[in-house]
């Protein structure tokens, strides 16, 4: 197979040699940043070597394609080869290639950078000398400031359009960097106090062939800098800001993780841009706060039924509604984070739309409690509910006596 030009086909998180066997990212060497393809892509490649006793390919790509394909005839014929085929490696991979063919979902085909040609214009074999035309080249090289709230964050790096004085259009510079995902520019201000700068420095270097554009490479210090590490920063520094805002005028107040996000997050953020789900945002609430109710929260969490009920947030005063199965009735908690509340205990019939009562209930009672006070709500309750007191001295474990308490209320 030395020699042989073959298409390899993605579809979202799968590669394919064949229609019948598919690769993963890993067995076709894709870098950790690709992920999945937004529409059917294909790259033409040329198989460099061929070990059949190590079911292996080493490649160059020749090409990156957008759109939906047909194995060319060669290529069907060496079908039960193919199928027999554990790793692709290439010789390397185009970074433009790779990331447009990942993100886009209009066909597009893409050739790798080479060498610029040198153009010659021979003259007839009994001329004795050869006329040569070299391109005219040029490289502008330039380090200036932009604003980060002009830089666009997209997968694998930043991007944004600039003019220069010895070239007459726009040029988009690209910033790589494979940490950087296309959600985190709805929350950029974010980057730019954790990186405590409102700019970022770029050094441009642009190589100009013949009035066209053959080569542009752009760096950045302060994008350089952005990692995990950094990204976890951003999402705290955005966790707080979420928690510290001024409340909002919502009829809501018993929120989920996404509800809580679209209500007191940045415009189109998506809460997947940091979280899975609830526990992670849990767990970093807890981190970031210096909580009364530690031990406590931490028990209820290892408790709470997530599978029959999404844990509700509440905004203010910041704190939590859990959902704890017994054999006959559920339990709906109320904890707070950093306040010094009781535990609010309500027992309800063990079914859905009971509970769908409930937290409709909580709703009201919690708007009570804000408007009137917790006096008025207990005067006026007929709800079976209890209330188990925390214990902030140091001559008793706090937590112990109320683990108790609760556990006993459970039961």
């Amino acid at each position: 197979m030395t020699g042989q030009e073959f298409k390899i086909l993605f579809k979202q998180d799968k590669a394919y040699l064949t229609p019948e066997k598919s690769l993963t990212f890993g067995q076709v060497g894709l870098p950790e940043i690709a992920k999945s393809f937004k529409a059917p892509a294909f790259w033409t490649i040329r198989v460099l070597n061929y070990r059949e006793a190590e079911q292996k390919l080493f490649c160059e790509v020749l090409s990156y394609q957008v759109g939906d394909t047909d194995f060319p005839f060669n290529q069907k014929t060496l079908a039960d080869k193919l199928k027999a085929i554990k790793t692709v490696t290439f010789r390397s991979i185009d970074t433009g290639g790779l990331l447009r063919t990942l993100a886009s979902t209009t066909p597009i085909s893409f050739l790798p950078t080479k060498e610029t040609p040198v153009f010659r214009q021979e003259v007839r074999p009994e001329t004795i000398e050869t006329i040569t035309r070299q391109p005219i080249r040029k490289v502008i090289t330039e380090t200036f400031f932009i604003p980060l709230k002009n830089v666009q964050f997209k997968l694998g790096g930043v991007s944004f359009e600039k003019k220069f004085k010895d070239y007459n259009k726009t040029i988009e510079l690209n910033i790589s960097n494979y940490d950087i995902r296309e959600e985190f520019d709805a929350v950029k201000n974010y980057f730019a106090n954790v990186l405590n700068t409102r700019k970022i420095q770029v050094t441009a270097i642009i190589e100009i062939t013949d009035n066209e554009i053959t080569s542009v490479i752009a760096k950045s210090p302060e994008i350089d800098k952005i990692d995990k590490q950094l990204i976890d920063n951003v999402k705290f520094e955005f966790v707080k800001a979420t928690k510290k805002k001024v409340t909002v005028e919502v009829d809501k107040n018993l929120f989920t993780m996404e509800e809580y996000f679209d209500t007191f997050g940045e415009k189109n953020f998506k809460s997947n841009t940091f979280y899975n789900d609830e526990k992670e945002l849990f767990e970093d609430l807890l981190k970031i706060t210096n909580t009364k109710h530690y031990k406590h929260l931490r028990f209820l969490s290892s408790k709470h039924s997530h599978q029959t009920m999404k844990l509700r947030f509440i905004h203010k005063p910041f704190s939590f509604i859990f959902l704890i199965a017994g054999d006959r009735n559920y339990h709906l908690i109320w904890e707070t984070l950093d306040t010094e509340e009781a535990t609010y205990v309500w027992h309800i019939d063990n079914n859905l739309q009971a509970l769908k009562t409930a937290l409709r209930k909580i709703e009201d009672i919690i708007n009570i409690i804000k408007v009137q006070g917790k006096t008025a709500y207990i005067n006026s309750n007929d709800d079976p509910f209890r209330r188990i007191y925390h214990d902030y001295s140091e001559l008793v474990d706090g937590f112990v006596k109320w683990k108790g308490e609760l556990e006993s209320v459970l039961t």
